[in-house]
């Protein structure tokens, strides 16, 4: 089984990729409905307090902290977080970006008012564990928002897995190259069941995590299974459609 440091590193070896995609982004009309989007499922209130657990490049820290919330972005990569803090000085905007394990924060209870996350959670292997951590850092009626896919599907034998095959050769015919920091097949060669999607199986997500925090204090747990037509590239549409973003919120009893 990989360490959180060999996570930490493989994720900071793709970290380059991962910002271009984040630039790329920014420099299109998304950012204002992301922003939209977020605002209209959060707590009321402005500022917020809003901890980016994974933040990665810096996207939701960036775009929230340019819309004059108080964001802390948090994670294990210190390729992301170098990433994180050129896109912040490149915005002009002082987000808290800190390295360290969004399973056990170092904040403390009732400290934020939004907890937010983006293509972070697949990667989890205690869900209870961590979504419980970051419950316990929201205060009372304060909101989690996630947003991920199933991306353990295509890894699985089955319709799902035949349904990205094709879609990432039209992909590649379309555009002549994936998503992949070496320019490797995401899905035509890859092995079935990898280690880092063990703990999903062939589960259907958001329906997972949902069963994951009714064991939990929150309350109101609702999801939308497909939000791409407006947070997402027509080329991530092609690339990726077998496996839709959705958008799970929950808010803390």
């Amino acid at each position: 089984m990989l360490t959180q440091e060999q996570i930490n590193e493989d994720w900071s070896v793709r970290s380059d990729n991962y910002n271009r995609y984040v630039e790329e982004e920014f420099a299109t009309e998304r950012p204002a409905k992301w922003l939209e989007r977020i605002e209209k499922y959060a707590p009321e209130g402005h500022p917020l307090k809003i901890l980016d657990a994974g933040c990665g490049p810096g996207f939701f820290s960036v775009l929230l902290s340019k819309a004059g919330h108080k964001v802390t972005g948090i994670d294990g990569s210190e390729g992301m977080l170098e990433h994180a803090r050129e896109n912040a000085r490149h915005f002009g905007v002082t987000p808290e970006l800190m390295q360290g394990d969004f399973g056990a924060l170092p904040f403390a209870d009732n400290t934020f008012d939004l907890v937010i996350s983006r293509n972070v959670t697949h990667i989890i292997r205690d869900h209870l564990k961590v979504y419980g951590e970051w419950l316990r850092v929201l205060r009372p009626e304060g909101v989690l928002l996630i947003f991920d896919a199933n991306w353990h599907l295509p890894y699985q034998p089955g319709s799902v897995r035949e349904e990205a095959i094709r879609r990432e050769r039209l992909g590649l015919e379309k555009y002549h190259r994936g998503y992949t920091h070496d320019g490797s097949y995401e899905y035509i060669d890859s092995a079935l069941n990898p280690e880092n999607y063990a703990v999903f199986g062939m589960a259907q997500r958001p329906d997972f995590d949902a069963g994951v925090l009714a064991q939990l204090p929150c309350k109101d747990v609702s999801f939308e299974r497909d939000v791409t037509e407006e947070l997402w590239s027509e080329r991530e549409k092609l690339f990726y459609g077998a496996t839709p973003l959705y958008m799970l919120r929950a808010v803390k009893r």
